[in-house]
């Protein structure tokens, strides 16, 4: 999986309404550093990446910070793989996925200190074997 600037929200795919497409879309939280990228397959929500810039971000929540999670919620057989990192090539990179693990799952969190400030990117795929299906690679300034 790379990381890239390209702005694809959809997935490809054929035209057969039992093919997969993939969209995405961003829920930004409050305090804008930490936010959630849905994952739908056919206008079905199939899963999330969540972003956690510092601990306690949200409430009731034990999030801890620079932390990247992967929740997949729809037995399609297709996974959810996510990655954060550093914009121009900074410290700090973080690979979540559900790779290998039937829906319903949630992976642990990927976590580990990045300096304040940092411009994090993070990316969501919807995996399956070979195959990948990406969204937009969305960013934090």
């Amino acid at each position: 999986m790379s990381l890239t600037g390209a702005a694809v929200v959809t997935g490809t795919g054929s035209a057969s309404a039992a093919d997969p497409n993939f969209t995405f879309s961003v829920d930004r939280h409050s305090n804008d550093k930490s936010f959630s990228i849905q994952v739908f397959n056919n206008h079905v929500r199939a899963g999330f990446a969540d972003w956690h810039a510092n601990p306690g971000d949200e409430p009731n929540t034990d999030a801890p910070g620079d932390a990247l999670q992967v929740r997949d919620i729809l037995g399609d057989g297709w996974g959810i793989e996510a990655i954060a990192m550093a914009q121009q090539g900074g410290a700090g990179y973080r690979m979540a996925t559900s790779r290998g693990h039937s829906a319903v799952y949630v992976s642990p969190w990927k976590t580990g200190n990045i300096k304040e400030d940092t411009p994090i990117v993070v990316q969501v795929c919807a995996v399956k074997g070979a195959k990948e299906q990406c969204g937009t690679v969305y960013g934090l300034s």
